[in-house]
């Protein structure tokens, strides 16, 4: 399957709700970053939506034929908040892209953000069937939306459900696009390497770091994640395992359990 980037952005928030980054020059500047990083350690079409109307264009060099760039007036209900908004550009992308089509894997990623281990994450996403790849707190109520893979098909699924984001309640991206995996019958395929993040937080300021992991660190996070996805199946009514998957993801556990102990 094409593997797609679609980087979502707004650079100008304009009085949006629980956004603590509201400088448009300094997040212009982070999405320019952002892009040209795209375009030089991926070999990916890469599609930049952006909601604010505004043009970014004429500050991107060497895009070649690998850059779609589409921009639209969103953010028209502030009150549900940037979440509600994130999923608009979603939408937008795969009603007006030329790079987005039905067969395609989407790498989503929140478009100011660096994901250092970009290359070897997408190369994992082998998947010939329709899945989904994320990372679930704990409890499974909650998935992290700042990188997430999947086909169409689960895309489509998620926008089904994004009227019921809504910031003000309590309700965010995040707990929608949770429910979501939980909820289809679509596979779900746990990371094979934690995101290594960079970047600052829209919502809270927060400065994410990208911190080199040991081979124990990362034997822990592949437990976590098969664990994860153990879980899941347990959880999700819509997915069914025979026997020999059962089993296939209780050794992947212990597998790693066993490593992140030998080392």
């Amino acid at each position: 399957m094409k593997k797609v980037i679609l980087l979502t952005g707004c650079i100008n928030p304009n009085g949006m709700a629980f956004t603590q980054l509201n400088n448009v020059s300094e997040r212009q500047k982070q999405y320019i970053n952002a892009i040209h990083f795209y375009l030089s350690n991926t070999n990916c079409p890469i599609v930049f939506c952006e909601n604010s109307d505004t043009d970014i264009q004429p500050f991107i060099e060497n895009a070649q034929d690998r850059l779609e760039i589409l921009t639209f007036s969103g953010n028209k209900n502030k009150q549900r908040g940037k979440g509600y908004g994130e999923a608009e550009i979603i939408e937008y992308a795969l009603s007006h892209s030329s790079f987005i089509q039905e067969d395609c894997i989407i790498i989503k990623i929140t478009g100011r953000l660096i994901v250092n281990n970009i290359c070897p994450i997408i190369k994992s996403l082998t998947c010939k069937q329709d899945f989904v790849t994320c990372l679930f707190h704990s409890d499974l109520t909650f998935a992290d939306s700042r990188i997430f893979c999947a086909t169409v098909s689960f895309f489509c699924e998620f926008l089904n459900n994004k009227e019921r984001i809504n910031d003000s309640e309590n309700v965010f991206f995040e707990h929608i696009l949770s429910s979501t995996v939980l909820a289809s019958s679509i596979r779900f395929i746990p990371y094979i390497e934690e995101p290594l993040i960079t970047g600052i937080s829209g919502s809270t300021g927060k400065q994410y770091c990208a911190l080199s992991t040991d081979d124990r660190k990362k034997y822990l996070f592949k437990r976590y994640a098969w664990t994860q996805a153990k879980s899941i199946y347990v959880l999700s009514k819509n997915k069914r395992q025979g026997v020999l998957e059962r089993i296939s993801l209780s050794l992947k556990v212990f597998k790693y359990t066993l490593l992140s102990k030998l080392i």
